[in-house]
């Protein structure tokens, strides 16, 4: 799968940087706006506000997961994703191949075929998903051996700045839940995370400017994958 993915990257379309920055959730939401706002870039709210949900796959040995852990270079994420209420019928699901290599990412988007999200979801019925979705036969079976191993929820906001070159997304309300391959209980495996997350996404080409929008936020800037804070919450693995 790496050789496939490595070849891939060769390919640089929509490669760009993201930068999250990591705020309490005690810090009111209003001030988060407030400071985006207020940003020297001219940040205006757009779209509008809506709920991001996610499936996220991975190998039976949690591959991706550890590589997000121990800051492998090149690495990739893959997820199931889909907008509005988290459980029941989810009429327009997309899988998201997201790939890392040093500090910026690509992804790739490949819709698929409605399915229902509910206590009888399990790893026979992400087989089917992918099966009937009528997937490239080289993402088929990139994704054959992977399986579902969370499920997380937020709401975002979104933000993008006067020349239009710089977009801000503001996650919060981000809850976990654990999925099993095979009976699954999703009413009771809930957990909340004790952050939100500002994240900053541009382009290669326009990092100059990024330093001084980023230096106004006065949150800390780090690492932080929601996947990774997702799967501690429910596993823990031998050191």
């Amino acid at each position: 799968m790496q050789d496939y993915l490595d070849s891939r990257l060769e390919v640089k379309n929509n490669l760009r940087y993201e930068r999250k920055f990591i705020v309490p959730t005690n810090v009111p939401l209003k001030e988060l706006v407030v400071v985006t706002k207020n940003n020297s870039a001219f940040f205006k709210e757009v779209f509008y506000e809506r709920q991001v949900n996610n499936i996220y796959l991975d190998t039976e040995d949690y591959k991706f997961y550890f590589d997000n852990v121990d800051g492998v270079a090149n690495r990739q994420k893959v997820r199931i994703r889909w907008y509005g209420d988290s459980l029941g019928k989810i009429e327009k699901p997309k899988l998201e191949i997201k790939l890392k290599t040093g500090l910026v990412g690509d992804k790739w988007t490949f819709n698929l075929t409605p399915f229902r999200l509910d206590n009888n979801f399990d790893l026979r019925t992400l087989r089917k998903i992918l099966s009937d979705s009528k997937l490239p036969s080289s993402i088929l079976e990139l994704t054959k051996g992977l399986k579902p191993t969370l499920v997380n929820s937020y709401s975002r906001r979104y933000f993008l700045s006067a020349d239009m070159n710089y977009r801000i997304t503001l996650d919060y309300s981000i809850k976990y839940r654990d999925v099993a391959n095979n009976i699954n209980n999703f009413t009771k495996s809930l957990q909340k995370d004790t952050n939100n997350v500002v994240e900053l996404k541009y382009s290669l080409k326009d990092e100059k400017k990024a330093y001084s929008i980023s230096s106004q936020f006065p949150f800390r800037l780090s690492k932080n994958s929601k996947y990774v804070n997702g799967v501690n919450n429910f596993k823990s693995f031998p050191e």
